[in-house]
């Protein structure tokens, strides 16, 4: 080969390393601060601009893809709420190659410029189990100063990946750019109707998308705001290969069917049900699962950690301890062995993240449960305070691939068998000392479904302080100073052969601060019997969709002896019908509270429920009196007013 040809490979390879965006990319050299509008200035801090690029580039050799990831952050920061929000930087290191740059400066209201002192970025390894960063103050941060941010780094070649654009503070600008060129690629975004515009930069085909004016993301009630927040999931991969999104889930049922689903059965499998556990011959499937479910809970360590050890069964059965994986792959062995059908089920947080059948996102496959078709009911491997039953909470309404046992697979929704699943009956009784100075609830309450599960789990792993505090919450929230005369607990413990069995509670407390003098006559807080209740009197505009923890309901009856010489006035204002409804007039949830008298003894009834996980956003405020209506309840107060 002549020189003339090597010179010009030579420069045709350079051009294209120098043609990565990443090196050209770069901030204002000479910045100024932006102005705010006055919505914008009362607010602790404001995204100026949000940029996230991602490039994936073919090597100088071959055909493996690296991949270029550069963040550009520039920060408003009005008080000493949005300096602690922002005044430390940690860029996180999980697979990370090498850092090709970091920059950072301050831009105070002045114009004054400090630049970030590279010899103080740190490194910081496990940072709360979230793997290695890199850390670093900003330095000469003030009120009413703009932080600036720009780093690249080369990262481990991944076909998957995702980007939040939303935050916890307005955004004027949020950008995400992704540069693929001849690259096979998908791009999706969630939470917005913005699309992506295509283009080519540095004759590389791009997409990009740009949104402005991103509200910040509140902690609302009744929500999931981190699943909410807007974000993109993208693949990339070379462009001979042509993968579609259902030979993604192919691979993954093919990697992890023959894991759960087996031939024959491990002799020490067989070994340890015949020794330690009870006669099952004649036991329903439902009974069979509940005693292996029990039996591995009770007698098997769940840890948090994926060494290989912990998925192997000789170790597990042998140490009795093992991974999310491994424990997973324990009780499929027990019940196959005991002929239990069963699925299993890889899905995600849905508080975190909100699983996509269309889009693979290997990041969405974090939870794991083990389904039973014939019974419609649920295992949580790694959940010991749930028994088989219902999935757990932070599970339940959220999508996830079904495996079955001929590794083959589909799509649902969690949904739970038992509508009523979750529901607390409370009965009390109160009475009056002889001069109305005392009053007297005896309580009786039956807890369901996923209170019953919170309330057995406290009882039986939290430390005694816990419990206390669990019980005072359980006889009587709100009532400050109740004194406990009486109180037990029965069906706590966590095996319960009967489908959702009651914790039940039975207690007798007492209390002054419920019934004020008011000369003659006598104030009664009835709504404080309830308990303290959630309300969502907020004027902010609703950010969030509306999303229960759980379908649940109430049901209450709370019967009051009048006391001798004295009647009952303003009892009309505990009458209360609140309610949404479906397009077909079905009741979705509501808050219904009536009364009667009967003999010197006004019975309360009161009936409140959410029949589902999710309300409609632009029903809010239908959503908002129910929730209220509670509340509302919660400040009634009758007279008790002496004859004269």
């Amino acid at each position: 080969m002549n020189k003339p040809s090597i010179f010009i490979i030579l420069f045709f390879t350079i051009t294209n390393c120098l043609a990565q965006y990443h090196k050209t990319y770069n901030w204002n050299e000479s910045p100024v601060i932006h102005e705010l509008t006055m919505e914008e200035k009362n607010k602790a801090s404001v995204g100026i601009l949000k940029k996230h690029i991602v490039e994936y580039a073919e090597s100088l050799f071959g055909n493996q893809l690296k991949i270029y990831e550069t963040e550009h952050l520039i920060t408003h920061v009005n008080n000493d709420e949005g300096i602690a929000r922002h005044n430390t930087v940690y860029i996180p290191m999980y697979e990370v190659i090498s850092v090709l740059d970091i920059k950072a400066r301050t831009i105070n209201s002045e114009g004054k410029v400090v630049v970030l002192n590279k010899d103080n970025i740190k490194e910081v390894e496990n940072v709360e189990e979230y793997g290695d960063f890199k850390i670093f103050a900003i330095e000469g941060v003030e009120k009413n100063s703009e932080i600036e941010i720009l780093y690249t780094v080369e990262k481990e070649y991944d076909m998957h990946g995702q980007q939040q654009l939303q935050d916890e503070y307005p955004i004027r600008t949020a950008e995400f750019v992704f540069i693929t060129g001849e690259t096979t690629s998908r791009i999706k975004a969630y939470h917005t109707e913005i699309p992506f515009e295509s283009e080519v930069i540095n004759n590389k085909l791009s997409k990009r998308l740009v949104l402005e004016n991103i509200p910040a993301m509140l902690d609302e009630e009744y929500a999931t705001p981190n699943a909410n927040k807007v974000s993109v999931a993208y693949q990339c991969f070379p462009k001979e290969q042509n993968i579609t999104q259902g030979m993604f889930w192919d691979n993954v049922v093919t990697n992890i069917g023959p894991q759960f689903f087996h031939k024959d059965t491990l002799d020490i499998v067989k070994t340890d049900i015949k020794n330690s556990i009870a006669e099952t011959s004649n036991l329903s499937t439902f009974e069979k699962a509940t005693i292996i479910d029990d039996y591995i809970k009770t007698n098997f360590t769940v840890v948090k950690n994926n060494n290989a050890e912990l998925s192997n069964m000789d170790y597990i059965l042998k140490n009795k301890s093992a991974s999310a994986f491994g424990i997973l792959k324990t009780y499929s062995h027990y019940l196959y062995n005991l002929g239990v059908e069963y699925e299993i089920v890889i899905t995600a947080n849905r508080f975190l993240k909100k699983f996509d059948p269309e889009f693979f996102n290997p990041n969405q496959l974090q939870e794991f449960l083990i389904y039973l078709p014939n019974e419609e009911k649920y295992i949580s491997p790694d959940r010991i305070e749930y028994r088989v039953g219902e999935a757990p909470f932070n599970i339940l309404g959220n999508y996830g691939v079904y495996v079955v046992k001929n590794f083959d697979y589909y799509f649902s929704q969690i949904v739970q068998s038992d509508p009523n699943f979750s529901r607390i009956n409370r009965t009390v009784d109160i009475l009056f000392d002889t001069d109305l100075s005392i009053v007297t609830l005896t309580q009786s309450q039956e807890y369901t479904g996923h209170w019953s599960a919170t309330s057995r789990a406290v009882l039986n792993f939290y430390p005694e302080q816990s419990i206390k505090e669990y019980e005072d919450y359980l006889t009587g929230s709100g009532i400050e100073d109740k004194v406990i005369e009486s109180y037990e607990a029965s069906n706590t413990e966590l095996l319960q052969m009967e489908y959702n069995k009651p914790f039940i509670t039975n207690s007798v407390i007492t209390s002054e601060s419920l019934v004020e003098e008011a000369g003659d006559d006598f104030i009664f807080q009835i709504g404080k019997v309830i308990g303290t209740q959630s309300e969502l009197y907020q004027e902010t505009k609703r950010i969030n969709p509306i999303e229960m923890q759980y379908p649940n309901q109430y049901d209450y009856t709370i019967s009051i002896s009048i006391p001798p010489g004295f009647t009952a006035e303003g009892l009309t204002e505990l009458n209360i019908d609140k309610s949404y409804k479906s397009v077909k007039g079905n009741k979705l949830c509501k808050f219904e509270s009536n009364y009667r008298i009967e003999n010197q003894t006004i019975i309360i009834t009161i009936q409140e429920f959410y029949k589902s996980n999710e309300y409609d956003l632009n029903r809010y405020e239908e959503f908002r009196e129910v929730i209220n209506a509670a509340s509302d309840f919660n400040k009634t107060s009758i007279l008790l007013k002496k004859i004269l």
